[in-house]
């Protein structure tokens, strides 16, 4: 089973697990930690929907006046209400422009789970155009200034197309994710302890750029290799 058709399953139902799931969670980081994540949104969303009818008789019991019982047609509204209100988090969170350090934060850790297959340790780089396209006139990287680039994609991040690069660090692969429209102030923290990852979303002249590595990667190496090798391009 390989990254893609693991990911297609467990979409489709995050309770779903199987002898060749199993597996490749236990060979996959990327995608025991994306099925982690699939999970408690699940749980979470199932929680808001759930109706507390003991709570609502109690609540009931201490009026001194009864009250007529809710239409279950209304009951039904509200629990889609809930669902709606949890999916309309998710969109706000995914493709509105942010001005929020703290929402880039979440929006670039987030992104992080999404393309497991481009997580590997490898010397192989990406096709010289591949690369090209990703960056698509946004930006110019010194290749004579990173280590190898292994992967390569436009992505959507917070509401625009951005290039999604990995690079082999010292530690192991390393996400870069070039903003060049996301000014920043200053340098911001972007940690996933739990999957033994540390980063910054670090400044740039007009715009700014994430680094996400293995908690062994030196990030001050990272930083200054980067700033050196990333030309904003528009």
């Amino acid at each position: 089973m390989d990254c893609e058709d693991y990911r297609q399953r467990i979409e489709a139902d995050p309770a779903w697990i199987d002898e060749a799931g199993a597996a490749h969670e236990r060979d996959c980081g990327a995608c025991a930690a994306y099925a982690r994540r699939l999970r408690v949104s699940e749980r979470l969303i199932s929680e808001a929907l759930r109706f507390d009818v003991a709570s609502v008789r109690e609540q009931d019991g201490a009026m001194a006046a009864p009250r007529r019982r809710r239409p279950i047609g209304t009951t039904w509204a509200m629990a889609a209400s809930a669902g709606i209100a949890a999916v309309g988090v998710w969109l706000v969170l995914t493709f509105l422009p942010s001005g929020d350090p703290d929402r880039l934060v979440a929006v670039v850790q987030d992104h992080w789970y999404h393309e497991p297959t481009s997580w590997v340790q490898t010397s192989a780089p990406v096709n010289a155009s591949v690369l090209e396209t990703a960056l698509s006139g946004t930006a110019r990287v010194d290749l004579e200034r990173l280590s190898v680039v292994s992967y390569a994609r436009s992505c959507l991040v917070n509401g625009r197309w951005v290039p999604h690069l990995v690079v082999q660090g010292q530690a192991g692969p390393v996400m870069l994710l070039l903003l060049s429209r996301e000014a920043i102030a200053d340098t911001l923290p972007l940690d996933l302890p739990q999957e033994g990852l540390h980063g910054v979303i670090m400044p740039l002249d007009e715009g700014s750029i994430a680094i996400l590595g293995d908690d062994d990667e030196s990030l001050e190496a990272l930083q200054q290799d980067v700033a050196a090798a990333v030309e904003w391009a528009i």
